[in-house]
This record gives structure tokens, C-alpha cells and sequence, in this order.
């Protein structure tokens, strides 16, 4: 294999490694009235048929890579040339714009109509990388199929991968206040934060050490 080909490939794994930081899960009950709701519903049902689409165009993909024949002949080589498999499958996802890339790429095409009203450039990319990653399970042999979304089954929660813009969850500074609220197309809704509940005392959330890029806003339905 070429050397250039080779760094390449050393570059993306070592892009795609990212340390170990600590982590805790903090549900907050948010205060609604009538008409937040029925906003917060209709962004994610947005959520959800967007999901759905990005999750079809993979699964056309994965369909059309493995049924070419250099799926097989890549499948045929040794285990043991550990490099020559790499660069064959390596070059199947890339023929076939089956990668979390390119999924990035093809939301751009879905988001359109009402759905663009309703979720945020960012937020797609999200909904990407998690079909993305439900369909490598597939192509991986770590799972038999991918799920679609129900109307009735919706999301359990959707997250953003950023916390400065579209959907995110801010603090107030220590000399204004201890309010939390959730920013979400034009909405601030405030969370109720008991500041005596064990997870928020033992981890102390205004800390400097949690830092508002760091928040993963994930609102259940």
C-alpha cells in the first residue's frame, strides 16, 4: 500500500480517537405552557421524519455496497492482511458514500420544507451521525437491522452536538441567579434544578470545570 495512503488512514483513526472525559446524566423537568409544547412536538416529529429519511438514503447505500462484487472479493481476503482489507473496504464505503461524512453531506438534500423551519443545520449533522451509526452496526454484522421511527415511538431524546447554538441548555451567571433554561428555536424554557439533589450537588454544575460547550442538551419527548 502506498505510504501517502497509508498516513491518511493513521490521520482519520487518530482524528476519530478522542480522550475519555467524565460524564453524568441530569434530567430536568422543563415549564411549558400549551403552546411550547405543541412547539416542542412539532420539532420533534421534524426530528424524527428527517431521522427517518437520512436513515433511508443509508440504507440504499449499505444495499448497493454490498451487493457489488468487490464486497465479496474484499470479504475473500485473508484476515490476517489486516492493511489490504482495510483499504479495500476503506475504498467500497468511499465508492458508495457510505460513511458518517458523507450521510453529513446527503442531510443537507433532506433538509428541506417545513422540516428546515424545525431543526437547525447542526442538529441534522446529529441526526446523521446517529443513523450513520445504526447502519455501521448493520454493515459491521453487530446488528441484523436498522429501526425507523414510529409516529408513536418517536425519540426517547435528541441531543446537539453543540452548545452555543440551536438547541442548548444555558445557566445564568453566579451573580444573577441560579435559573437553567432550554434555548430551542426561539423558545427559552426553564428547567427546574433542585440545587439539594445529589448529582447536582456532587458534581456542581456551575463549576469551571463543566463548561457550557461541554452540556449535551438531550430533550426527552
Amino acid at each position: 500500500m502506498p505510504k501517502k495512503r497509508q498516513g491518511s488512514q493513521k490521520q482519520h483513526k487518530e482524528q476519530r480517537r478522542r480522550p475519555a472525559t467524565p460524564t453524568f446524566l441530569l434530567e430536568l423537568p422543563l415549564v411549558v405552557d400549551a403552546g411550547q409544547a405543541a412547539r416542542l412536538r412539532a420539532h420533534l416529529e421534524a426530528a424524527r421524519q428527517l431521522y427517518n429519511a437520512i436513515l433511508s438514503e443509508g440504507q440504499k447505500r449499505l444495499r448497493r455496497l454490498r451487493t457489488d462484487p468487490a464486497w465479496q472479493q474484499a470479504r475473500a481476503l485473508p484476515r490476517s492482511h489486516k492493511s489490504e482489507r482495510a483499504a479495500a473496504f476503506f475504498a467500497l464505503r468511499k465508492a458508495h458514500g457510505f460513511s458518517e461524512a458523507a450521510l453529513h453531506e446527503a442531510v443537507k438534500g433532506l433538509r428541506v420544507g417545513w422540516i428546515a423551519k424545525h431543526i437547525e443545520a447542526v442538529l441534522a449533522q446529529t441526526l446523521a451521525t446517529r443513523a450513520y451509526r445504526a447502519l455501521n452496526r448493520v454493515c459491521l454484522g453487530q446488528a441484523r437491522r436498522v429501526r425507523f421511527k414510529s409516529r408513536g415511538r418517536g425519540f426517547s431524546s435528541i441531543e446537539n452536538k453543540r452548545n452555543d447554538t440551536g438547541l442548548r441548555f444555558v445557566l445564568q451567571p453566579p451573580d444573577e441567579g441560579n435559573a437553567g433554561s432550554l434555548l430551542w428555536n426561539g423558545d427559552q424554557l426553564p428547567a427546574r434544578i433542585d440545587w439539594q439533589d445529589e448529582v447536582v450537588v456532587v458534581n456542581d454544575i456551575r463549576s469551571e470545570q463543566v463548561l457550557p460547550s461541554d452540556i449535551s442538551t438531550c430533550p426527552p419527548i
